[in-house]
């Protein structure tokens, strides 16, 4: 089979290519920037990153020309976006089963901004054959926008990482933006440091926020006890999830985090936003912590037990969250209609 994905340069999408048996299919990747990612056939870049209407009407030529010529048995759009609102008009004329897969914020938060922007997601979900999403939150955001059954509940899914001793770390690996709130963590962190001198901060990941972040750390006078590493490859990322003893994601909008379900697999704590998602995976003070304002959330954790913790959600990943399961049900799709 000839599957065209269509994404950003993410982790999330290299790890779902490389499920992909790239011997049994040939597998292409267009993307707004290059992306370094094993199994794929080629990587074709356009960007529609300008403002520009002749250079979007360029670059929309471009790509039906090498859709045309491919001539995929199915295209996969990750992230429900203007690359995506393009690539769905050019599918659709060309008849070419298309699923999209919603990522967030992309139908919970843009499509409230202007009427453009709902505009440009609803049209996207319209002209998709089906569309994946893997919160119920999600799916119940996208009916309001376009009432259908094609929706589907589905997670990409993840590689189970397996514990190690714990030490007194709290992670974070979301990106430095203003979405993810890692000033609140750092907050919080301060103020649970003062009872627990032992415990270090473990910052990853990046974004515009980096040196404003690094700057807060200081001010709260936290230097010694926090450490910012930068953007970790996969293999180093696990070894922190497999160490760490609480992990910590509170973002002001999510879908399904494949980075919280990944510190879940390697016995984290989990500490997560108060969003209607969370309560999908985590029951407050049993398996996780969900941060309700009211008081320190990272305290909070140190009350649960990390074993009984561990155990139920390793449980529950091996029900709803594995990579291998997953990836089965998206070649389902994939081959439905073909």
């Amino acid at each position: 089979m000839k599957i065209l994905q269509i994404g950003p340069n993410s982790v999330h999408l290299s790890s779902f290519i490389s499920a992909i048996k790239s011997d049994q299919n040939e597998i292409y990747l267009l993307s707004e920037e290059p992306c370094n990612f094993s199994g794929i056939v080629e990587n074709y870049v356009v960007s529609f990153r300008t403002l520009n209407p002749l250079q979007i009407i360029y670059n929309t030529w471009k790509i039906k020309k090498y859709i045309r010529s491919m001539q995929p048995d199915v295209v996969h759009i990750h992230q429900i976006n203007r690359l995506a609102f393009i690539i769905s008009l050019v599918t659709k004329k060309l008849n070419i089963r298309t699923i999209s897969t919603a990522w967030g914020s992309d139908v919970l938060l843009i499509p409230k901004m202007n009427f453009l922007f709902n505009y440009l997601v609803k049209q996207s979900l319209k002209k998709s054959t089906t569309v994946t999403a893997d919160s119920k939150d999600m799916i119940a955001a996208m009916k309001k926008i376009l009432p259908s059954d094609k929706y589907i509940l589905l997670q990409y899914g993840i590689d189970p990482i397996n514990a190690v001793a714990k030490e007194n770390i709290v992670y974070s690996n979301r990106l430095h933006e203003p979405l993810y709130q890692i000033d609140k963590v750092i907050a919080y962190f301060s103020d649970f440091q003062k009872r627990n001198q032992s415990w270090q901060l473990v910052i990853a990941g990046t974004g515009s926020e980096t040196e404003k972040l690094k700057n807060l750390v200081k001010s709260l006078g936290i230097e010694a006890h926090t450490r910012f590493i930068g953007w970790q490859p996969k293999d180093v990322n696990n070894a922190w999830y497999a160490k760490s003893s609480i992990y910590i994601s509170i973002p002001k909008s999510d879908g399904t985090s494949v980075s919280v379900l990944e510190a879940m697999s390697a016995g984290c704590l989990p500490v997560v936003s108060d969003l209607p998602v969370s309560h999908e995976w985590i029951i407050s003070g049993k398996n996780g912590i969900i941060d309700d304002a009211q008081g320190n959330p990272l305290q909070k954790a140190l009350s649960l037990n990390q074993m009984e913790c561990s155990n139920y959600n390793h449980d529950l990943i091996q029900q709803k969250a594995t990579r291998e399961a997953s990836t089965r049900i998206f070649m389902g799709l994939y081959i439905a209609g073909n």
